[in-house]
């Protein structure tokens, strides 16, 4: 049992490291097809495989570059260490329930990057989770879906008349009403909201904050411990 759960944690790890990999390569506007390892961003040594392999490559180099010794960002391999815990707790969950859940994650994480890093949301990642979620567990018309709808389509019309979001953010609460039910949207909303404002209070000097890491993460957590 240890093993198949070393194999799946592994799996999932080696997801999240694939997962930051592109964000940073469309950070940093580099092809994603390309068959040339990553390279240190720092002295730009190609790195060796050794130093590739999820959350092991980094403890082995001690958190800094074998090469110049500047210190690692460490992100990529908090990204590994939360997909490679959250694929260990979900796998052995349904299928119809873990598969859109899972890919879901993948593409939140995914987007969380890159509006980190560059305020951009990319809308045809969400296609396939919202589709799949769902396709396996339909929509249930109820009050509460209503309110939500209403929502969105109100934040859809502010965030096109106003620049005090952007519709990246509209895109992702949709995805999450397609993964999930009204009231973990909700839920899910109010947790990212508080834990912004929580970051505008004690930094009043940030004029721009993005958005998608605070839903991502609250998502996570609301559906995790639900």
């Amino acid at each position: 049992m240890l093993l198949l759960d070393s194999f799946i944690f592994i799996s999932g790890a080696c997801c999240g490291s694939f997962i930051t990999c592109m964000a940073e390569r469309l950070s940093d506007i580099q092809s994603l097809y390309t068959t040339q390892r990553s390279i240190c961003p720092k002295c730009r040594h190609q790195l060796r495989f050794w130093q590739l392999i999820p959350v092991l490559g980094v403890l082995l180099q001690r958190g800094r570059c074998f090469d110049c010794r500047s210190r690692i960002n460490l992100r990529s391999t908090l990204i590994e260490l939360i997909f490679g815990c959250l694929v260990l707790l979900n796998w052995q969950a349904p299928l119809t329930t873990s598969a859109p859940l899972l890919l879901g994650y993948a593409v939140l994480l995914f987007n969380s990057l890159t509006d980190h890093d560059h305020f951009s949301v990319f809308p045809i990642t969400l296609v396939a989770p919202a589709i799949i979620g769902v396709w396996i567990h339909p929509l249930i018309w109820s009050v509460p879906l209503f309110i939500l709808i209403g929502l969105l389509i109100s934040l859809y019309l502010i965030a096109w008349q106003t620049k005090k979001f952007g519709a990246g953010d509209v895109d992702i609460l949709v995805l999450l009403t397609c993964l999930a039910a009204p009231s973990l949207v909700f839920n899910s909303l109010i947790l990212a909201s508080a834990a912004a404002l929580t970051i505008f209070i004690i930094q009043p000097q940030r004029r721009q904050l993005p958005f998608v890491p605070f839903l991502t993460w609250a998502f996570i957590l609301i559906t995790q411990l639900v």
